[in-house]
Formats: C-alpha cells, sequence, structure tokens
C-alpha cells in the first residue's frame, strides 16, 4: 500500500511539473506576441509574427485568454481585408476567429468579450450584405447579459443596433429601449455619451436623435 501510495504521488508530482512547464511556455508565447504587437508598424506585414506565438500558447495550454486574443488577431485581419476592399479574401480570417472565439466563449462563458467580438465575425460574413446580421445583434445581447452596466459594452452594442435600425425587429427596438432607460439610471449622461460616439462616427447626430424619439426617448 505505502509504495503504491509512493508511486501515486510521485506520477502526480511528475504531472504537475510538466503541467507547469506547458504553463509556462504557454505565456511566454503570449508575453512574447504582446511585445510582437506592441511594435509592429503593420498589421498585414507582421501578422505571421503576431500569429506564430499565440498558436503556439494555444498548443500548449488552451486558456481561453489565449483563444480569445487569437479571435481577435483574426478579427483585425479580416476587417483590414475588408478596409481594403477585399471582403473575400476576409472570408479565411473569419473562419479562423470564429473557430477561436467559440473556444474562448466555451471556456469561459461569463465573459463578455468573447460574444462581442464573435458578433463582428457575423457582421463581417458576406460584407456588405447583412446576411447574418440577426446572429451578429443576438450575440451583442449576449455579450451584455454577461456585463449588463458595463458602459463600453452597451455603448458598442446599442451603436451597433441603432446603425442597423432598418433592419430591427419590433422586440429588438424594445429591448434597446429598456437598455437606454437602464443605463441612464446608472449614468444620467449616458444618452449624451450615446450621442457623443455617434458624432464621433457620423459626424451627426439627427439620424440618432430621431430613431430615439421613435422610442419615445
Amino acid at each position: 500500500m505505502k509504495k503504491g501510495l509512493k508511486l501515486v504521488l510521485v506520477l502526480l508530482c511528475l504531472l504537475g511539473i510538466v503541467l507547469s512547464a506547458f504553463f509556462y511556455s504557454a505565456y511566454h508565447q503570449y508575453y512574447k506576441y504582446l511585445e510582437i504587437r506592441r511594435n509592429i508598424r503593420s498589421l498585414e506585414r507582421d501578422f505571421k509574427r503576431l500569429e506564430i506565438p499565440l498558436a503556439r500558447a494555444t498548443r500548449f495550454f488552451p486558456l481561453p485568454l489565449f483563444w480569445l486574443e487569437r479571435g481577435k488577431l483574426y478579427v483585425s485581419r479580416a476587417m483590414a481585408e475588408v478596409e481594403f476592399g477585399e471582403p473575400v479574401k476576409a472570408v479565411p480570417y473569419l473562419e479562423q476567429a470564429n473557430q477561436a472565439l467559440v473556444r474562448a466563449a466555451q471556456g469561459c462563458p461569463v465573459d463578455y468579450e468573447a460574444f462581442w467580438e464573435l458578433s463582428k465575425v457575423y457582421f463581417l460574413y458576406n460584407y456588405p450584405l447583412p446576411v447574418y446580421a440577426d446572429k451578429g445583434r443576438k450575440l451583442c445581447q449576449e455579450a451584455i447579459r454577461r456585463h449588463p452596466y458595463n458602459e463600453f459594452i452597451n455603448l458598442n452594442v446599442l451603436m451597433v443596433f441603432f446603425e442597423q435600425w432598418p433592419l430591427l425587429e419590433d422586440q429588438e427596438k424594445a429591448w434597446v429601449k429598456d437598455r437606454i432607460k437602464i443605463m441612464s439610471a446608472v449614468e444620467s449622461a449616458f444618452v449624451e455619451k450615446l450621442k457623443g460616439r455617434w458624432q464621433a462616427y457620423h459626424h451627426e447626430t439627427r439620424t440618432l436623435e430621431t430613431r430615439l424619439q421613435e422610442l419615445g426617448l
């Protein structure tokens, strides 16, 4: 019995050492990625340099953090292709982003960020046609459910909903109205912050004000 117990303890110690080594190696690659990202001049030129350490990190120790960062990297690369007027070339990056962000969400389902990033994937599929926009908006709502009073995610999600206003169902508009009421109760200047965000992106606020009036706000 004693010999058997000792063997088990030795094996557990060895397993712990191996796991610790993989954990350390994963974070080493992650911090290497962060260092590269701080010093890149071009996402397109340095993309492989960024991708390789993140891929290694997820292989060494597949933490949700690493999958999230990997998904965000692919989303950024896909957005760059769209901005260059090459949405077809964005598809492989969107597929990789989808896979990575699903892994991140499965690993940490209480974190809003994976759902927010995943919504961007569905907004970019078949761009500029909003083929999967409804799926993207549902993911936005999932993000808010996980952090209902976070100002950053509420502002960004509401921007998306107001930009896609003609596509919204009545229940979605009602949800938008409820969100604004909830956030305004927490932060009295919330609507003004929303208008400021709209002004910064669209250089006018009349469109947003018209849509707010439609909601009786």
